[in-house]
């Protein structure tokens, strides 16, 4: 791919390249399943090299979220300001 090519096409475009390899990289088939987003973006002064985070998420069609069992009478709490007890 030339430069002249990669300049003038859509950002929307790239995205959506990299979902298919991603999804053929790991084996998940590109169905509208999988998503690409930036999270954050940093510069390491040590490397002198930008770093950027991306996450990719994808939900297989017979994946389903993993409900947690509800427990009632337990009988240790939770503790809500999450402070230290030093």
């Amino acid at each position: 791919m030339l430069l002249n090519d990669v300049l003038h096409e859509s950002s929307a475009s790239w995205w959506n390249k990299a979902l298919y390899i991603l999804d053929k990289l790991f084996g998940f088939e590109s169905g509208g399943n999988s998503k690409l987003k930036r999270v954050k973006q940093a510069f390491d002064q040590k490397s002198g090299e930008h770093v950027i985070y991306l996450e990719y998420r994808v939900r297989a069609a017979n994946q389903s979220p993993i409900q947690e069992p509800l427990i009632k009478n337990s009988k240790v709490k939770a503790d809500k300001d999450n402070k230290d007890s030093k």
